[in-house]
């Protein structure tokens, strides 16, 4: 409700008169208003613009500036942005803490986007890392995930995830992960679900334990979202194990919408209705054959049954 529609109300009711609602209103133009988010967006932007122009002034002028100074450059501006970020870091504490500087985090954050820059650079000029494409994601995912607990950020902790997701289908078949779907191998299937399944149990074990909570939900997100990409990936590449997956997706969804209730997430409460959605529509579709007009009927009461479900629960766990 406007302030404008609140005063017109209070002065309907007779609460204020004409002179109180005046001075408000006046009040109420004349405040200062916040530009936090809109500055923290445009530094993220301008984070993130400054790493792809790195990465453009690298591609198109390699030749006339040489490797050696390009990769020196990179590792002292990637070296003094960690620095900076170190110089004022808080004390470490089990709960959260914040940069003693405004720009502690952003320094932080533009490090590690030059580390990757710098760490791919050395590998495609120089085979740095040679054939063992595993450690190009392995490392960097330890180095930001200790990054992200030590300075308290959870965009660090966020690309330390992906890059430890990536690892697993990098270090089971490289070229499979990269030319061709990873999860068609039942390896890096059962690797994704046993990283997912780890992550989960330790994100619950540092929460229980009140270390970082507020990284709690990030952890579940990313590992939640993998553990459920796999089993519907398990559910429609191996049929005759199908039964075993639709079970497993099952379980997990049951166990999302119980969390989401509990800690009163919608995210937790949508990602459990959508992929489950998914694994019932495939057995649907997989053992009944609806064909024309049943098909369709399906998808429209499905459909609007979905949504009805998610508009109804939305309130309840927000």
């Amino acid at each position: 409700m406007s302030p404008e529609r609140v005063l017109q109300e209070l002065s309907e009711q007779h609460l204020i008169d004409d002179r109180q609602r005046a001075a408000i209103r006046s009040a109420e133009a004349d405040k200062l208003f916040s530009v936090h988010w809109e500055l923290r967006v445009l530094l993220y932007a301008g984070i993130l613009a400054f790493s792809m122009g790195v990465g453009l002034l690298i591609y198109k002028y390699i030749d006339q500036i040489g490797h050696s100074f390009l990769i020196a450059a990179l590792a002292v501006v990637c070296a003094g942005c960690f620095a900076f970020a170190a110089r004022f870091r808080a004390p470490f504490t089990k709960a959260r803490t914040h940069s003693r500087s405004p720009f502690g985090d952003y320094a932080l954050l533009l490090g590690c986007l030059l580390f990757l820059t710098l760490e791919g650079y050395l590998q495609y000029q120089y085979h740095f890392f040679g054939n063992r494409y595993g450690l190009v994601t392995f490392l960097p995912a330890v180095l930001f995930l200790a990054l992200a607990y030590g300075f308290d950020h959870r965009g660090v902790l966020s690309m330390g995830l992906t890059a430890l997701i990536s690892w697993i289908g990098v270090t089971v078949r490289p070229l499979e992960f990269y030319f061709r779907g990873n999860f068609r191998d039942m390896t890096v299937l059962l690797s994704a679900i046993g990283l997912s399944l780890a992550l989960m149990g330790g994100a619950l074990l540092l929460d229980r334990r009140r270390v970082k909570r507020h990284f709690t939900l990030t952890t579940l997100a990313f590992a939640g979202n993998l553990l459920l990409v796999a089993l519907v990936a398990g559910l429609f590449h191996f049929e005759e194990l199908n039964l075993i997956f639709a079970a497993g997706l099952a379980v997990a969804c049951f166990g999302f919408d119980t969390y989401a209730r509990r800690e009163r997430s919608f995210v937790f409460l949508l990602m459990s209705t959508i992929y489950g959605y998914i694994g019932v529509t495939y057995l649907v579709f997989h053992y009944l054959h609806p064909h024309n007009e049943a098909a369709y009927l399906y998808w429209i009461l499905t459909g609007i049954g979905v949504t009805v479900y998610l508009s109804t629960q939305r309130n309840q766990v927000q």
